[in-house]
This record gives structure tokens, sequence and C-alpha cells, in this order.
């Protein structure tokens, strides 16, 4: 494992399992921890944006999940690393709560995913102690109350980019151990939609599956997949 300066930002590359691990381990010892999952969304928006780039940079790790990062940084700096995708990253440590006790807080989300994904983790035996959806104002203090009361040890944030990443970076002082956003995680695990098959996984084309199940929602996608590859074949990502 190591921590490389890819684009302005401190991003951690090597094996998953040796990542993971060292997750854990910063979780066990109490150490606060909050992870970003690196997509070509979240890396062109810290380009362009000094706050959120910030905001990212103060992230304890920030994993490659984007096939597409992965890329740029075999092609233009000549490291190899392991695509840490976020979903599988959550339910990793969703497995290992059950081992350590941890108590987890889901926040994102509409209502009825939210809690239909609280469900199925806890039928999985996973102690979901606390649920909201991701439709709140930032200055509503409920959610931060109900943490503050609950005090999980682990906090999934699925609220898109950058809204999920500058919320935990507001709230890092909230009584949790650890917090990473996660996306669209809980459509999945909810069951609302499907997860790319491997098909497209290995032909790094989840982004084009996404965008078929929410053209509308995700229009913007195709968009930024052009100018992130633009800007990768041309080194201006590196």
């Amino acid at each position: 494992m190591d921590i490389v300066n890819f684009s302005q930002l401190k991003v951690t590359v090597g094996f998953e399992n040796e990542i993971r691990e060292e997750i854990v381990k910063s979780i066990i010892s109490n150490e606060k921890t909050f992870i970003v999952t690196l997509n070509a969304s979240i890396l062109l928006r810290a380009l362009k944006d000094g706050y959120y780039r910030n905001v990212v940079n103060n992230a304890t790790y920030i994993i490659p999940d984007g096939s597409g990062i992965v890329w740029a940084l075999k092609r233009n700096r000549n490291i190899l690393t392991d695509r840490i995708t976020g979903i599988d990253t959550m339910l990793y440590l969703c497995e290992k709560s059950k081992e350590y006790n941890w108590k987890v807080y889901l926040l994102g989300a509409k209502p009825k995913v939210i809690e239909e994904a609280a469900k199925k983790l806890k039928n999985s035996g996973v102690n979901v102690v606390g649920f909201h959806h991701g439709y709140f104002p930032f200055d509503d203090k409920s959610v931060s109350e109900e943490i503050e009361r609950l005090k999980p040890d682990l906090v999934f944030v699925g609220m898109g980019v950058p809204r999920q990443e500058e919320w935990i970076f507001n709230n890092f002082s909230l009584p949790f151990k650890f917090a990473m956003g996660v996306g669209g995680s809980f459509d999945v695990i909810s069951g609302l939609k499907k997860r790319a098959p491997l098909f497209f996984q290995k032909m790094k084309l989840e982004w084009f599956y996404r965008w078929l199940q929410s053209p509308i929602k995700k229009r913007h996608v195709p968009f930024e997949i052009i100018k992130y590859t633009y800007l990768v074949l041309r080194g201006k990502i590196k």
C-alpha cells in the first residue's frame, strides 16, 4: 500500500485486501477515519472546485473506486493498483461489523430506499442502529442529533457528489469512528437497482449500465466520461 499524488489528490493505491485491512485497523484503533471512493466524477469535480478538493484531501484514505482512475494511474504514471469499489468496501465492512460488534448508521437515498436497504442489512445480521433519507437541508440538525445520540461506529453516506463528502467533512466531529461516501449503493442493496453484470464490469462499462438504468437523472455522465478520457489521453490527469 502506498499514497501517491495524483492530479492534486492524495490517493491510496495497492492491493485491495491490504488497504481494507488497514482501514479495519484504523477503526479498531479508534482512529477517526474518512474514506473517499475516487471515480472520474469526483476527480473532475475536485479539479475545478478548490473547496471540494480540500474536502477530499482531508480524507484518511482516497481509494481508487473507478476503473477510469485505475486506467489513468497505469497509463500516465505507470502505477498499478487494484480497483477498490465503494459498494464492495461497504459490504466488507458490514461483514466485519458482525465480528467486532460495530454499530452501523445509513444516511442517504429516498425514504423507501434507505428503509429497505436498512432492512436487508439487518436481516443479514448487521447491527443497523439508525437510518435517514438524504433529502434534507444541510442546516437540519435532526440527523446530527440522532447520530450524536446513537453513537454509531460506521456511517455510510449515499447522497451523491459532492454532497456526501461535504456532509462527512462538516460533521466529522460527531461520535462515529468511520464514515464513507457510497454513492448509489443503497439503491443496489435495497434491490431497487441491479448492479452491473460481470460482463459490463470486465469491459469497464459499469458507468454505462448505471446510465441505462437512469438515463435522465444521469444524463451528464456520458459527457463527463468523454471529458475525463480526453484529459487522460492528453496527459492532463496524472
